[in-house]
């Protein structure tokens, strides 16, 4: 089932307004997420090297570039490992004015684009109002409190209600 809050007003006082509060949400990267990750990188250098074997010998090229791409999946990796660590980030909205607490401080944001809800995951993509730099909290069951996901699940339901 997918749900999507449809993009709102480009002024920025409508863009900002919701009729209801959202206490603080907490959301912490998702364990299950960065395994996923992981695995969908081991796979495809699983699949790139049972490809390549055959044509290894034939040209000096084929190792180099096999090489090349096995590094570049240990980058990714690397990065995904660094996103797994990152901090855990507060989103709540207070008298219509959409709030995100991340390490480097408390940001006024506004939404930008489509919220997708499914069952198991919900993207939220919202945008800073100062800088105009943009940010997407993917949120899993694992990467939130049970209470704090099923509220921020009511609360967004209430916004599709509202916005359709």
């Amino acid at each position: 089932m997918l749900e999507k809050i449809p993009d709102y007003s480009q002024n920025p006082n409508s863009a900002q307004t919701t009729g209801v509060d959202l206490a603080p949400v907490m959301i912490k990267p998702s364990v299950l997420l960065h395994r996923l990750e992981v695995s969908v990188y081991l796979i495809m250098s699983l699949a790139a090297s049972i490809a390549i074997f055959p044509f290894l010998l034939t040209a000096f090229y084929w190792p180099l570039l096999w090489f090349v791409f096995l590094l570049m999946v240990a980058v990714a990796i690397k990065v995904s490992l660094r996103a797994k660590k990152s901090q855990a980030v507060s989103f709540s909205v207070v008298r219509k004015i959409w709030h995100l607490h991340t390490s480097e401080g408390d940001l006024i944001v506004k939404p930008c684009s489509e919220v997708v809800m499914w069952s198991h995951l919900i993207v939220l993509f919202v945008q800073e109002t100062t800088s105009g730099r943009k940010h997407r909290l993917v949120a899993l069951p694992d990467s939130i409190a049970s209470e704090d996901w099923r509220r921020l699940r009511v609360w967004l339901r209430i916004e599709l209600r509202k916005n359709s």
